[in-house]
């Protein structure tokens, strides 16, 4: 099926991979490449030059405009922080660099299990009330945010479900012609677009599946399960990734053990979950990729019964486990497992 592979090492800090039926010339690989690089310099928080690194160190805030297809991602943001209350916050960008996490930071490599072995200890963390999304105000149609303070703001939870789907869109331009409206991709041309486990699979005919082993959080050399996804998005957030051990304020290592996936309601890691799964076919709405990639991150803050309006209009299926190994999903969602 796919006989094709072009990776763009460390784009988005992870790398991209994408596996066609057909090559991927190097004029469309060179406008994937120069994506990258633009994406980057307006969304990272990592590089001192980015557009969110400037709005960090205003002091005074002020109107910075982004490049118009930032505009769906502000969009599905304020989607998220509205149904969870404010739990899914880009604003929880100050957290995690309170809590260490910036490009020194050293990640360790345990087991979900023991991801919240310390999590009663985070009842004497405190930190300052940061600014919120809700506090940015947004000229409506536009891609302008406007401050009165500094704000670091963090697209973690979907920034990289959302630039491969567009990076899906630059694939799709470049196929030329019209598809049929029963169909994700050009005719004779499946492909996979995958940034460190964020998926988009876009497939010329709808019965055409690829299988993609699932994470087990709690031994990350096997898998607890096997999906068997369509055209669509398939996007996992896991706190077996991404973890550290937190510095005091003399600088020496606490027992407190933080993952990326804070509850912004409280500024901490959420624990309640080891693993999430998430897919949305590309039928349902423009971005399936940046939905996956937002309602894996949310299961993880938030109640699943906020997320029902979400989860229905985008046609979503999910799956979640506990620390417990306990196993949650919908009835729809597309993969075998080999626990109950």
């Amino acid at each position: 099926m796919f006989r094709n592979v072009t990776a763009i090492e460390r784009a988005l800090g992870t790398g991209i991979i994408i596996s066609s039926s057909v090559p991927i010339s190097q004029r469309v690989q060179k406008r994937i490449r120069d994506f990258v690089e633009e994406y980057e310099s307006v969304l990272s928080r990592f590089r001192a030059d980015s557009l969110v690194s400037r709005m960090a160190c205003a002091s005074a805030g002020g109107d910075f405009e982004f490049p118009t297809w930032a505009g769906p991602l502000f969009a599905l943001y304020s989607e998220f922080y509205a149904a969870t209350h404010g739990a899914f916050d880009a604003c929880i960008g100050a957290d995690l660099l309170a809590l260490g996490y910036d490009n020194s930071v050293q990640f360790i490599p345990k087991s979900a299990a023991s991801a919240s072995d310390d999590s009663n200890s985070w009842a004497n963390y405190r930190r300052a009330l940061p600014i919120t999304w809700a506090d940015i105000s947004q000229d409506g149609g536009s891609a302008t945010l406007h401050t009165n303070q500094p704000v670091q703001l963090d697209f973690g939870a979907a920034g990289k479900g959302y630039f491969v789907d567009l990076v899906t869109q630059i694939l799709k331009e470049e196929l030329g012609g019209e598809m049929p409206s029963d169909c994700d991709s050009h005719a004779d041309f499946d492909f996979l677009v995958n940034a460190g486990g964020d998926m988009r699979a876009c497939f010329s005919e709808e019965n055409n599946q690829i299988k993609v082993a699932l994470e087990n959080p709690f031994d990350t050399t096997q898998a607890v399960g096997v999906a068997s996804i369509a055209s669509g998005a398939l996007c996992a957030s896991s706190a077996a990734r991404r973890r550290w051990k937190v510095k005091d304020a003399s600088g020496f290592e606490s027992n407190l053990i933080a993952t990326h996936l804070i509850n912004a309601l409280d500024g901490i890691p959420a624990c309640d979950l080891c693993a999430s799964w998430a897919y949305v076919p590309s039928k349902t709405c423009d971005f399936p990729t940046a939905y996956a990639d937002a309602l894996a991150t949310a299961l993880f803050v938030s109640k699943e019964s906020d997320l029902q309006k979400i989860v229905q209009t985008t046609s979503a299926e999910f799956a979640v486990i506990s620390p417990n190994h306990a196993l949650r999903k919908t009835c729809a969602f597309p993969a075998h497992f080999f626990v109950d």
